[in-house]
């Protein structure tokens, strides 16, 4: 009997975290060039009230410069990491069907995947999700700055307590962006796994199903953990993410398996019992 490709580092079950971890990277590499520009401005122009509507729309200006690359549509964020997370969900969505059934890896050539119209059009709703995120990231930091500077000139404040709060207020945009980093990637990878094994079930008739594997660290949801080892259709894991806020902070993964005659997936006696044994113990 073959089993699945069960990932086995339990910090990082999807697999994402590599990617995830850039990307933070980049978002905090961006959001200190935005502030270091934004307090540069201020101290060249100051803060008064001829000064107020130019340092407004300067600051405007410079956070989509740093949110963006190229065009509006061609969002950093969207063009490199997402895509990326995609691509490493098929790869290991193919290799592991391919190691589970030799019909599959027959018929499906990485490289099929890549330019099928499915996962063409998976990536295109992917920059649209990404453009939506940023742009409103965008216009919410260039209000909250709008206010700062507007307060900063109404009460005659000092250029370094503008500053700060000027930081802080980058720093709340900051972190709803790393949130969206840490849903958003895992969530691409995912996809792309689900999206896999309902491809060979409609088009090769190969019953399968979606074993779950939870982080089980201290940290970890009990309605995560409890479905760890457990399996689950691609309709059930999507309404699972789409309730309760069960998609953020997620770094569970779920790994195609096939089903036998009577629905049940086909895994070893000795995987059953690792993987009923690991959740006992999350448990207890």
């Amino acid at each position: 009997m073959t089993d699945p490709i069960i990932p086995r580092n339990n910090a990082d079950r999807t697999g994402a975290a590599p990617i995830e971890r850039r990307a933070e990277r980049e978002i905090t590499r961006r959001y200190r060039a935005a502030q270091a520009q934004i307090i540069a401005e201020i101290n060249r122009l100051g803060l008064d009230p001829d000064s107020a509507a130019l340092l407004i729309d300067q600051a405007g200006a410079i956070l989509d410069r740093w949110l963006s690359e190229g065009s509006p549509r061609q969002f950093w964020y969207s063009e490199e990491f997402t895509a990326e997370a995609a691509s490493k969900g098929a790869a290991m969505a193919n290799a592991n069907l391919g190691k589970l059934s030799g019909a599959y890896q027959a018929a499906r050539p990485f490289e099929a995947i890549l330019y099928s119209d499915a996962y063409i059009t998976r990536m295109a709703m992917s920059r649209l999700a990404d453009l939506e995120h940023f742009t409103g990231l965008s216009s919410a930091a260039r209000s909250d700055l709008a206010g700062v500077i507007t307060n900063a000139v109404a009460d005659g404040v000092s250029v370094r307590k503008a500053s700060a709060q000027i930081a802080e207020r980058l720093g709340v945009s900051k972190a709803r962006a790393n949130l969206y980093a840490q849903t958003q990637l895992p969530g691409a990878l995912r996809e792309a796994r689900w999206q896999e094994s309902l491809w060979a079930e409609e088009e090769l008739g190969i019953k399968t199903a979606l074993l779950w594997t939870s982080t089980l660290l201290p940290t970890t949801r009990a309605n995560h953990a409890s479905r760890h080892g457990r399996a689950y259709t691609v309709a059930e894991v999507k309404d699972f993410y789409s309730r309760d806020g069960n998609r953020y902070n997620c770094h569970c993964a779920q790994t195609e398996a096939l089903l036998d005659d009577d629905g049940k997936p086909i895994l070893s006696d000795s995987l059953k019992s690792t993987m009923t044994n690991e959740r006992k113990k999350w448990q207890y």
